[in-house]
Order: C-alpha cells, then structure tokens, then sequence
C-alpha cells in the first residue's frame, strides 16, 4: 500500500494540546483584561469621575492590575511549559503512525525542530528571567533593612530560586535529549520529505477518478472573503478608536512626569467627549467583534456537522479543495469556543481577585472567582472532549475526498517540503 495522509491523535496529546489551547485563551483574556481596565480607568477618571468615584471602582482597577501581573507571571513560567509537553506528546503519537502514514501538514511543520530543543529553549529563557527577578529581590532585601525583615521577601527569592532549578533541569534535559533524538527525527523528517510527494499523488488520483460534484451551499455562504472584510472594517473602527482615545490621553498628559495640562473651556470639554467617545467606541467595536466571532463559530460549527454527515456514506467524490481545506486544518469550532470560554474565565478570575484585594463591596469577588474557575475547567474540557470527534471527522473527509496536502495559509512555505517541491519545479 502506498503513502497517504493519516489524521493524527492520541490521548496524552489530546489532553496536553486541550491545556495548550487553554492557555492561550487565558493570555489573551489576561490580556484583555488589562486593556480593559486601563481603558475604562482612564475613561473614568477623565469623563465620567463621578461615576466612576460613586462607584468606588479605582481600588478594585488598581488592585486588578496587581492581580494581571501575577497571572502574567504564572502564565509566562507555565505556558512555555505545556507546550514543550504539547510538542513532546504530539511527536510521540507521531512516531505510533504506521510506516506509510504521513502526518498533516500542521504536524509536520510542528515537528520540523525537535521538541527537546524548545525545552531547552524554553528552560533558558525561564531560567534567566526568574534568576533576574530573584537577584532583584536579593539586592533590594541586601540594601533595605525592612525588606530583610519581611517573610514575603524571602518567599520570594526562595521561589525563584527553585524556580531557576527546574528551569535549569529543563534545559539540561532538553539538551541531552537533543543529541538523543537527533537522528530518530532527522530520519522521520526524511521520510516525510519522501512521501509526501507521494501521498500528494496518491490524493490527486483518487480526485481525478472520482466523480466530480457541485460544491454545497453551505461550505460557502457566508465567504470566507465577505467575512474577512468585515473583520478588516472592524479592524479598522478599533485601531481609529484607540487612535483617538490615546490623542485624547496625550492632551492631557505630554508625558509620564509631567503635570497634567488644563486647557481653557471648549478644549477641556472636547477632550472630556473625545475620551468618552473613543471609549465608548472602543466598548461597541468589542461587543460587536465578541458577537461577530460568536457568530463565526456557529457557523463553524454548523459547517462540521454538515460536512460530515455529507461524508458518512463513503462514497468518493470530488469538489474544490479550498473549499473544505479550512475544517481540515484550522481550528475546529469546539476549539475555539473553549478558548473564548478559557479566555472569559480569565477576565472574571482577575476582576474577582482584585475585589477581593481591594475589599470591595460592589460584587461578591468569591462568587466572581467560582464563576471564573468554571468557564476555565468547562473551556479546557470543550477542548478536549472534541480530540477524537476531530480525529475521526476529519479522517472521514480525507477518506471520501482525497484533499491532498492541505495547509493552513502561510504555513506551506515554511514546509522544508514546500521548498524542495519549489525548487524540483524551477529545475
């Protein structure tokens, strides 16, 4: 039997690329939620202070701030972490494919570096960075006697100090497993190199002996271009807004450790609404680009459910490529929408922390803090879940339509792969 395309799959990688996938959600909602309470503090203070003032929302947005840079921390030590995992996982489910399966394209450009060298990488990075922060507090405990005194300082240096040795153990693992692995993988990937091409073949045949059908109308509508220019208009409006929005903070303040300007009646008033408005832009550009992507995800996921009971029967035939190549290689919808759940999770997490912090009374902050550990836990399980519905799904597609090596946009040129085949081409 010759080369073909094989989806790939396994239980640890399932769950190390659900966690994976988790984490991204929580940076970018950790993300979010820092953007938002800058924004809305700013906003506050300068167009709606007696609001923002009855509400006594400066010490929960203060506060909140705190909280994101230690989310950011233990995101910045731990989404590294689960990624080297993630890598490992997938090139051990890899390495289980039978002699003639050949990766996706997605894997294959995962797996085009050995994952021991990103833990060795990664084990570097983190290394140094916590070695800075533990000599930052070991000078200043050096030079403050206050702070020699205070149990939290030595907390710290000693968790940064086991910190750098697990960072150190990483990088030292990651570099004997480099040299372990280096010809294990450097023959897998001339495999790929060789059947590939062949695979490809295989695929085209297959399309070209089967009988040709009229693509449905629901793997079109909406275009993937009608959706693209109004995620650019949208683009657009956000990028004006927060144009705006930081002339309107300039104004006000040239400079860090300048005093605040005060501009004589008509300008203050215009720079109040400028605040107000760009700010309120910046709200319903958000509202709209959450709804919009909500709206992307049903049909997403209406999209999967169609195509694979339009494939259940088995029967080969054959349509444009480019018009299923997205559900095959992007992200499915599940994954998505645990994602946004991961990434929700985050924001309340961090505005239900920093009431706490803050002793607040506006909201219950332990209530906030549940509410925010369930959107994370159901937004990883969603993930997860979906690994072997996607597994096989998308194995069914290749079986009855023979796609070929399709990837991701962007991602064939950088296939060592793609460049062999490019240069075969020019010769």
């Amino acid at each position: 039997m010759g080369a073909s395309f094989v989806e790939v799959s396994s239980p640890g990688w399932a769950f190390w690329r659900a966690l994976a996938d988790a984490c991204t959600g929580a940076s970018a909602g950790a993300l979010y939620a820092f953007l938002g309470i800058l924004i809305a503090g700013i906003v506050g203070e300068e167009a709606l202070w007696s609001l923002y003032a009855g509400l006594d929302l400066d010490p929960i947005f203060r506060a909140g701030m705190g909280v994101f840079l230690v989310v950011a921390a233990v995101l910045g030590v731990g989404v590294p972490l689960v990624f080297v995992a993630e890598r490992i996982a997938a090139l051990r489910a890899v390495e289980r494919l039978p002699s003639d399966a050949v990766p996706p394209s997605q894997f294959r450009l995962k797996l085009t570096t050995s994952p021991f060298a990103l833990m060795k990488t990664t084990g570097t990075v983190i290394f140094w960075c916590v070695a800075g922060v533990g000599a930052f507090f070991a000078l200043a405990a050096a030079f403050d006697e206050d702070l020699r005194g205070d149990v939290e300082t030595w907390i710290a240096i000693g968790g940064c100090a086991a910190l750098a040795l697990v960072a150190y153990a990483l990088r030292v693992t990651g570099r004997r497993g480099v040299d372990r692995a280096h010809d294990r993988g450097a023959a897998m990937r001339s495999g790929w190199k060789r059947d590939v091409p062949l695979a490809d073949r295989s695929d085209r045949m297959r399309r070209e002996a089967a009988p040709e059908e009229l693509v449905p109308r629901w793997l079109t509508s909406p275009s993937a271009k009608l959706m693209n220019r109004l995620a650019m208009v949208l683009l657009s409006a956000t990028l004006a807004s927060l144009g705006a929005f930081m002339l309107s903070v300039f104004l006000r303040q040239q400079c860090r450790n300048c005093e605040p300007v005060y501009w004589s009646d008509p300008v203050e008033t215009g720079i109040d609404v400028l605040s107000l408005a760009s700010g309120i832009a910046i709200l319903a550009c958000a509202t709209v680009g959450a709804v919009a992507w909500m709206g992307s995800i049903a049909v997403q996921f209406v999209r999967e459910i169609a195509l694979s009971r339009w494939v259940s029967d088995g029967a080969p035939r054959r349509i444009d490529v480019s018009c299923v190549a997205p559900l095959l290689v992007e992200r499915r919808a599940a994954v998505r929408a645990g994602r946004g759940l991961c990434g929700t999770g985050t924001i309340v997490l961090i505005f239900g922390w920093g009431v706490l912090w803050a002793d607040a009374e506006i909201v219950d902050g332990r209530a906030l803090l549940g509410i925010g550990g369930v959107l994370l836990l159901i937004g990883f399980l969603v993930a997860w879940t979906d690994a072997p519905r996607s597994r096989r799904e998308r194995q069914a597609i290749r079986d009855v339509l023979a796609p070929g090596d399709v990837a991701r946009a962007g991602d064939r040129a950088k296939r060592p792969e793609g460049k062999i085949h490019r240069r075969r081409r020019r010769s």
